[in-house]
């Protein structure tokens, strides 16, 4: 009677724990299907199909990912990249980097949106978000093997970082993600990472020269017109604003007082090119106020049988910027 007795409570607690997971994973299903954003999707086209594949995702450790994409107005859930996923125009991924838990899920399951034709920065986010933190943020990597990995992605993330936004001409200074640099002084004692520090702000440096260099490049280059040259001064403000807003960044500026206080000699000639930018930023955003009153004229101008003359007119323009 008594054995009768503990094997149904036994099997009373099994169902108790198996009532608990499913009502779990009903909750982290919820969360992914909130957190889906593609074009034409909506919660409603969750079926039971979609909630098993989800579930599987959660619960099999052997599958890291889940794939959901968008195809004549239907949800598709992958566990892998099949045709439809490879074909389609936006994919909408979770990887999960460990155990989910629905108190941590937002620690534990990475998300984003790869688009077709924008191959770079969806890597970037990818990198960014999954397999950078699994680099940094690990205590199980041994500290040499860490430290060297950690530079080769350093030097990979800046470039990426470059080449990603130098389509749309705009100047990202890259920085580790994370918590960074807690503790200046104890940080400025720290002689590798201070040679990462400097690493970062020579690439911060290069960077900031070619901008400020290409003023002057510009000046030397062909241009079409009054239009184009309005076109430049705008492109330029927006670009150099964006630089000045970085550099009083916070995390920016805690690079620079690690350096300041290591007493780095790359920090000179990187505070000098700062000054710079935020002098070329007051010009580009002057000489924009003053050209945008322009812009109506150029435009009746280009219109008119005088266009092809204004290559002539162009040295003059100038002489005002």
């Amino acid at each position: 009677m008594q054995h009768l007795q503990k094997c149904c409570a036994h099997r009373y607690v099994i169902e108790l724990k198996k009532c608990a997971r499913h009502s779990l994973v009903s909750q982290m299903i919820s969360w992914l299907q909130e957190h889906i954003q593609l074009p034409g999707y909506d919660v409603g086209l969750w079926s039971v199909e979609h909630e098993e594949k989800a579930a599987a995702f959660l619960n099999n450790s052997r599958l890291c990912q889940l794939l959901c994409y968008m195809s004549n107005g239907k949800l598709h859930c992958s566990a892998t990249l099949d045709t439809g996923a490879k074909s389609c125009e936006k994919l909408y991924y979770f990887i999960r980097s460990e155990e989910s838990r629905l108190n941590d899920i937002d620690m534990s399951i990475h998300h984003g949106m790869l688009s077709r034709g924008a191959a770079m920065q969806p890597l970037l986010e990818v990198m960014g978000q999954v397999f950078g933190p699994q680099l940094f943020e690990s205590s199980t990597w041994p500290n040499s093997v860490k430290r060297d990995l950690s530079g080769h992605l350093h030097r990979f993330m800046a470039s990426l970082t470059e080449s990603t936004f130098a389509a749309s001409r705009k100047t990202v200074l890259y920085l580790p993600p994370g918590k960074f640099l807690p503790n200046i002084p104890a940080a400025a004692k720290n002689k590798e990472l201070v040679q990462q520090l400097e690493s970062i702000v020579i690439n911060w440096t290069r960077q900031i020269k070619g901008v400020v260099n290409s003023q002057d490049s510009h000046y030397h280059s062909e241009v079409s017109g009054p239009l184009e040259e309005i076109e430049f001064w705008c492109t330029r403000k927006e670009d150099l604003c964006g630089i000045s807003e970085q550099l009083q960044r916070a995390d920016v500026c805690r690079v620079v007082c690690v350096l300041e206080a290591s007493k780095s000699s790359y920090l000179a000639r990187f505070q000098s090119l700062a000054k710079r930018i935020r002098d070329n930023s007051v010009e580009a955003n002057d000489n924009v106020n003053f050209l945008k009153n322009l812009v109506m004229s150029c435009k009746i101008l280009a219109s008119s049988d005088l266009a092809g003359k204004w290559r002539a007119f162009l040295p003059f323009g100038r002489f005002f910027c």
